[in-house]
């Protein structure tokens, strides 16, 4: 088996699972990482993922990193209120000739319509340096393309589609304070507007997936509408970060939808809440009752559902959707090492994309 040789950059959340899976894959072989926070540096790559030491020591030394020439950069740093400055991060591993695959700049999983001007640098670095560049992730990124691709294969007249994402939880799936009260807004006196759609984030990251899926059925539509609502609070909730406040906001639910004419055609609908919120008989119920999940809708010739549930494994702490979205990027490394120079335009599929770490139990 061909060995592929890996930079890894970041170690956050999602980072850390993404190391934790280069380190284990049988197909690469992890020959640095790239850090940001002084005392990282040093540090042994398995440590920063909480597995056993494997001999590579973290820089924070840009110029150390390309002097590697490793075949690709797993760029996994965050682009939270960052993200001109990760686009100009990997455009200059792309320009020494370095591939990268990234789930941190969410509208690149679908080129044509991600900002341009991100699109611009990333093709104009890709081509100076004969290297390939590919975006992915679960949500956007394969759950939101590859499955409902998948799906559409067996469909005939397509009148809708929409996915419901349910978040349920969220203080116990994703406990950091910071997105869940600043981005979500939990929390919130009423009448606040969650950052996420006050600064045009939802619109940003979920309007590639709206398109993608109007471009692969053929649609023209007329336009992309958001619709949002919150939740507040009928008492104070008990959550595992505290008491949301009686009146505050403990769940929003919002929908991106490209209409033709004023008819929903393709959509994404996104459900998000603390413990404890109860459910509104308005809202379309999980698949599973106080569960997670997504739900994907196709009315037409046949009508389709297909539902999907992220569990964790006994014994493991991590999120699952956290794992996934590492998952994601980590699996594609050697196709996108092997693809043609370039920005990769859809999300690639297939068997050359699936887990080797089966590989490892034989």
């Amino acid at each position: 088996m061909t060995r592929y040789r890996v930079v890894h950059v970041g170690t956050g959340l999602t980072g850390r699972e993404a190391l934790r899976a280069i380190i284990s894959d049988p197909a690469l072989e992890l020959v640095g990482v790239k850090v940001s926070t002084p005392d990282k540096v040093g540090v042994d790559a398995g440590r920063l993922c909480g597995t056993s030491d494997v001999g590579v020591m973290a820089t924070d030394d840009l110029s150390a990193v390309l002097e590697l020439a490793p075949d690709c950069v797993a760029y996994c740093a965050t682009a939270v209120r960052r993200e001109d400055d990760a686009i100009a991060d990997m455009a200059a591993y792309l320009e020494a000739g370095i591939n990268v695959v990234t789930f941190a700049t969410i509208p690149m999983v679908y080129p044509p319509a991600a900002p341009a001007e991100w699109r611009r640098t990333l093709e104009t670095a890709a081509a100076k340096g004969n290297s390939t560049f590919y975006a992915t992730g679960s949500e956007p990124g394969f759950i939101s393309l590859n499955i409902p691709t998948a799906l559409l294969a067996g469909a005939g007249r397509v009148d809708s589609y929409r996915m419901d994402e349910y978040a349920l939880d969220l203080d116990k799936a994703y406990p950091i304070w910071d997105v869940l009260h600043e981005s979500m807004g939990f929390g919130k006196p009423d009448g606040h507007v969650p950052i996420r759609i006050a600064s045009g984030k939802v619109n940003k990251d979920w309007e590639t997936i709206v398109r993608y899926l109007a471009d692969i059925l053929g649609i023209e539509l007329d336009g992309v509408e958001l619709d949002w609502e919150t939740l507040l609070a009928p008492t104070d909730l008990q959550t595992a970060l505290g008491v949301i406040p009686e009146g505050t906001i403990c769940a929003h639910r919002w929908q991106l939808a490209g209409v033709v004419g004023k008819r929903p055609v393709v959509a994404v609908q996104y459900f998000a809440t603390v413990s404890s919120t109860p459910w509104p008989d308005r809202w379309p119920k999980p698949a599973r009752e106080g569960e997670g999940g997504m739900v994907f809708r196709v009315e037409g010739s046949p009508n389709m559902s297909l539902e999907l549930h992220l569990e964790p494994t006994p014994g493991e702490k991590v999120n699952p959707g956290v794992a996934v979205t590492a998952f994601a990027a980590v699996n594609a490394i050697p196709a996108v090492v092997e693809a043609p120079a370039g920005v990769i335009a859809e999300p690639l599929a297939g068997p050359s994309i699936v887990s080797r770490q089966a590989r490892s139990h034989g």
